[in-house]
């Protein structure tokens, strides 16, 4: 019972200083007679809550929510969230830190929906150029599985990746990068987007003379991370059944240029197919002039 009584006394005597703090609604940390709502003094200066609810960092008197312009180090820093746009609500800030883009990294506001991003230097852009000089291809798909491997030239009605090309610039945003895989002519995505890609080879003259189903096909193929095959874009060009006898050769080959749209991972890379010429000859790429006549090039839109 005493206990209780005592128990008694202690709420009776903390009941009105909680009234006496909620009264005196000044707070000071390191300041004995504070003006403002609340008060900390740090080594650099004040931080304070003024009568409007506004944050002043080293600022007496602030003009928004928060003030940092003391002129002192007044710098704000964003982390990134893997909130969506939604979730983190339409006016919210984050910032992305992404090396593998030119500029290194960029903020993004959420307008309730979207990220939408800020790049102060322009979107970032992947930019790939090369030409090919060698005559080396890679036959992937065949009826006669031996035939599967490295060759040198295009084997006919065989398709045929196109390897080992000079590679004249693989870019992200001025910044080099290995996006491009120049010994395989495969390109990987960095990111999702829409890419630009064109891509031409020429054959050394030759006489068509393989019927009437003459033809060279440029070839962009898209393959998801896992390998599988999604897309397949192609450009056939014809020619006439028959040149007839030599030296009546003309030379041949196609371009392939699409827009296409990847996600991160994506491998797009160029192939052919052919049939001219003698049907099971093998066709030469024709690499004078430093391999202008075989060329690609990728750019993000």
């Amino acid at each position: 019972m005493i206990q209780y009584n005592k128990i008694k006394i202690l709420a009776a005597a903390f009941v009105p200083l909680l009234f006496w703090v909620q009264a005196n609604a000044q707070i000071g940390m390191g300041v004995d007679n504070p003006t403002n709502p609340v008060e900390v003094k740090t080594d650099a200066g004040k931080v304070i809550i003024d009568n409007s609810g506004k944050i002043g960092v080293l600022v007496a008197n602030p003009k928004v929510a928060i003030d940092l312009r003391s002129g002192i180090n007044g710098t704000v820093a964003i982390g990134n969230t893997d909130k969506t746009a939604v979730q983190a609500g339409a006016g919210a800030l984050r910032y992305v830190a992404s090396p593998a883009i030119g500029v290194k990294g960029y903020l993004e506001f959420s307008d309730g929906t979207n990220w939408v991003s800020f790049f102060p230097k322009g979107k970032p852009r992947i930019v790939v150029m090369a030409n090919k000089v060698t005559q080396d291809t890679y036959v992937f798909e065949s009826g006669t599985p031996s035939e599967i491997g490295t060759k040198s030239g295009i084997v006919q009605r065989r398709s045929s990746y196109l390897t080992n090309w000079t590679e004249k610039l693989d870019s992200d945003s001025g910044v080099p990068t290995d996006n491009f895989n120049p010994s395989t002519g495969e390109f990987i995505a960095p990111r999702t987007g829409v890419y630009f890609a064109t891509f031409t080879f020429a054959l050394q003259s030759s006489q068509v003379n393989t019927g009437g189903n003459n033809q060279t096909e440029a070839i962009w193929e898209v393959r998801n991370p896992a390998g599988t095959i999604t897309q397949r874009i192609k450009t056939n060009n014809g020619y006439a059944s028959d040149t007839g006898a030599s030296p009546n050769a003309v030379p041949v080959g196609s371009a392939c240029t699409v827009s296409v749209y990847l996600n991160k991972g994506d491998k797009l890379r160029p192939f052919t197919w052919i049939t001219v010429a003698f049907d099971g000859t093998v066709s030469q790429f024709d690499v004078s002039g430093s391999g202008v006549y075989n060329s690609l090039t990728i750019v993000e839109q």
